[in-house]
This record gives C-alpha cells, structure tokens and sequence, in this order.
C-alpha cells in the first residue's frame, strides 16, 4: 500500500487562531476556509492528487490537548527555520530538529500546535 492515508484533519476549537499559526508556520499568506454543512474547514496547501488536510472545527473535533495520533507535515528548507516560528505563532517544539538516520532521509521534529495537538514536521534539510 503505498499511499495508505489520503486526509488529515486537525481540529480546533479556534478557527481564526488556528489559521493564524499555519500561516505562520507553513509560511503562507492564506488559506482557503469553507463551511460543509455544520462543520468549518480551513484547507492546508496541497497538490492535486496529493495527500491532503483541513483544520476542522466542530462540536465532535476536539484538540488532543498533544495525545494521540500524530500527523507529519512536509515543511521545506531547513527544518530549523520553521521551528523557530513555532513559538512566536503560538506552539511549543517538544522535540528539537534530529536526523532520521538510517531509518529514512531527512530530518524530523515535534511541535505543539495552537489548538495542542501534537504534530510531526519532516524535511530534507
């Protein structure tokens, strides 16, 4: 299976907060929000075709408060650099930038999100 999991979602609590931080941290000026229904999504950056995600926010989406399942997102350049928005955007780094090692390239970290979900970075660099 190569392409096991093909959406993500992130919930808050506080959309306008949440959007805010991925901005910030994903280093984009915006991000398309829509209403399904009873359920507010704020789409994150992805390519057709691609796996794809949304911050939700509803009565049935709760943030994990950094339990749970942990989702990666692909962050490019220095891994770095985007940790050192992580604070000021309002998260916390639980797991500074470490290599990957033999078990894959690249490199990973662990941050806390606006909402405390707890969620994985990875890049090459």
């Amino acid at each position: 299976m190569a392409h096991l999991f093909n959406w993500v979602e992130i919930p808050t609590t506080d959309m306008q907060r949440a959007k805010n931080f991925y901005q910030t941290l994903l280093g984009v000026e915006q991000l398309q929000e829509q209403n399904m229904e009873d359920m507010l999504y704020t789409f994150l950056p992805m390519e057709p075709g691609e796996t794809g995600g949304a911050l939700v926010q509803h009565p049935n989406y709760q943030p994990g408060q950094g339990q749970g399942v942990c989702v990666y997102l692909v962050v490019k350049g220095d891994l770095n650099a985007t940790l050192a928005k992580v604070e000021a955007a309002g998260g916390k780094v639980v797991i500074a930038k470490m290599s990957l090692g033999d078990m894959s390239p690249g490199y990973m970290a662990q941050i806390i999100d606006s909402e405390s979900n707890r969620i994985g970075l990875w890049s090459a660099e």
